[in-house]
């Protein structure tokens, strides 16, 4: 009994009680599988099967027309049965030209027997040989299931599982992870193969999460029995990736101590590979990075399924950056995610920082393309390059107070058009903003009032745009016919904000002296309004019961 094949209509005619019967249409369709055997007398046997059955029946129920028996026939063949078994006794003696013609052109076998036969016996015989059949097959699966489970436990076990796979069904097969490995077995199949439609694709999941599929090319020969085997070495292979995530974490729970210390106090027992790859020339840089759901009210969060994830895009990252000649080296820390940035290419003519976005930007779009992880928002700081080990805490702060920027600038804000997408901010890019950041809200509050409030005042009360006005009047120079153009506006109407300007700020608005007082002052503004979205920023759902999880999650600076 060979299991890899489907039990079909050819096999069925090879039975001792189809020794008597003949092939009357439908030769082409012998290769049909049969799932079971059914007994029907009826007019409508679409009702009555699910697919795949091999249909006995002497007609006596079916009508006295012609068109009666090819109705029932074509019912059959679009309810997908394997066969029909007709006996030419009690009904009719034949089996009309029409039903036969129809048959022929559906490749739907009817197989006839020339005299009476009991149906008890047939339906007896092929459902026990099925039943018996499918048993094989469970402890064929089961024995199997430990092979596989088995090979989890040696090096290389994935390539392994494939291998097997291929021996046990014939089949090429290829695998892809989450974890950007794509194999093939045998090495030399090319990946073409696997776009065609006679492929089975099985969903890889690990901790209730899509982390892969595994492909089975089997030219036509679909069958059940290769679905379950299928099936079994997607388990196996979970397993594996189980155990990578467990190996994954220890490491990172090792990093988490050095980069902990190093970040609060500059001084920490750094790995022998950070130290080296400053010791060769190579510079370093700290990102701070926040991870939040788009739809945290949406989602059901478990710690477990959280760190999984983390884990993964932790394993993203490493890939995306080691591209662009970086090493990184990631850990919780302070509530969000810190990341260690060493340049290993340092004579590449691209600095540092600008490989550094690059890499960010990689990332963002391959979180986007992977459809376990394009529901979480990253928003990330990042500190200006340095090489002496002891100003981390210094440098950390950069990237922290740059990941406030982001955050505020990545967060939806009601009834603005802003997109809820990846953000990515770095220090040198702050400019005015890095003194805005470390000045108390209070005092630059205070300030704006002093400078800009009766222009703020007056635009809040009559929806003026003064404040934009003078704000486009200063970026162009002091040229009264850009500034029009820019804001769309007739010159008469410039000439009449600027008048209603000097009456709020006083006739010494445009001396130098002033206009740098108030440039500063509308910078400010312009940074408040910013951070304003800085409290908005999503609080995961469970952050007040996270005390006793593995690893922080990333968040509100």
């Amino acid at each position: 009994m060979d299991l890899h094949k489907p039990f079909t209509v050819e096999e069925v005619l090879k039975r001792p009680l189809f020794r008597n019967a003949r092939v009357a249409a439908g030769k082409r369709g012998l290769t049909r599988p049969v799932r079971w055997v059914h007994v029907l007398e009826v007019p409508n046997p679409s009702a009555f099967v699910n697919g795949q059955e091999l249909i006995l029946t002497t007609g006596v129920g079916l009508g006295a027309s012609e068109d009666s028996i090819l109705r029932f026939v074509q019912q059959l063949v679009e309810s997908r049965v394997s066969g029909l078994c007709i006996e030419l006794v009690q009904r009719f003696t034949e089996v009309p030209p029409c039903i036969l013609q129809y048959a022929d052109r559906h490749d739907f076998p009817i197989l006839v027997f020339d005299q009476e036969v009991r149906f008890i016996d047939i339906t007896q015989d092929l459902q026990s040989h099925i039943i018996n059949r499918h048993h094989q097959q469970l402890l064929a699966l089961e024995t199997l299931s430990k092979r596989f489970l088995r090979l989890t436990l040696q090096p290389r076990c994935t390539s392994q599982i494939l291998k097997l796979l291929h021996q046990e069904t014939g089949c090429p097969v290829r695998l892809c992870d989450d974890w950007g490995r794509d194999m093939i077995y045998p090495e030399k199949t090319a990946p073409s193969t696997f776009h065609h439609q006679e492929t089975l694709r099985q969903p890889i999941f690990a901790m209730d999460m899509h982390v892969g599929d595994l492909c089975l090319a089997h030219g036509g020969r679909d069958s059940e029995y290769m679905r379950l085997i299928l099936d079994r070495a997607a388990t196996a292979i979970a397993q594996e990736l189980l155990r990578r995530l467990s190996i994954e974490e220890r490491r990172m729970r090792g990093m988490q101590k050095w980069i902990e210390k190093w970040l609060s106090q500059g001084r920490s027992e750094l790995p022998e590979d950070v130290a080296s790859l400053i010791s060769d020339g190579g510079s370093l840089s700290l990102a701070a990075m926040g991870i939040t759901a788009r739809q945290p009210e949406s989602h059901d969060f478990d710690t477990e399924q959280e760190e999984a994830i983390m884990l993964r895009v932790a394993h993203l990252i490493h890939r995306a950056f080691k591209t662009h000649g970086l090493q990184v080296w990631m850990a919780p820390h302070e509530d969000k995610w810190a990341l260690v940035l060493a340049d290993q290419s340092p004579s590449s003519p691209s600095p540092m920082l600008q490989r550094v976005k690059k890499a960010f930007l990689d990332l963002f779009k391959q979180l986007a393309a992977n459809p376990a992880l394009h529901r979480y928002r990253c928003a990330v700081g990042i500190s200006q390059t340095f090489r002496r080990l002891s100003q981390a805490p210094r440098y950390w702060k950069q990237a922290t107070l740059a990941l406030q920027v982001s955050a505020a600038s990545s967060t939806p804000r009601r009834d603005k058009n802003i997109a809820d997408k990846p953000s990515l901010t770095l220090y040198d890019d702050l400019h005015a903003w890095q003194l805005f950041l470390q000045v108390d809200t209070e005092v630059l509050a205070a300030y704006i009032q002093n400078q800009i409030g009766p222009l703020l005042e007056y635009d809040r009360k009559n929806g003026t745009d003064l404040v934009r006005t003078l704000e486009t009047f200063f970026a162009t120079g002091l040229s009264k016919q850009r500034t029009a153009k820019v804001l769309y506006i007739h010159r008469q109407t410039l000439y009449y904000r600027l008048e209603q300007i000097s009456s709020l700020l006083g006739d010494n608005w445009n001396d130098p002296e002033r206009r740098r007082a108030l440039d500063i002052a509308m910078a400010a503004h312009r940074f408040l309004s910013a951070m304003g979205g800085l409290n908005s920023f999503p609080v995961q759902p469970d952050e007040k019961t996270s005390g006793n999880r593995k690893f922080p999650k990333a968040g509100q600076p």
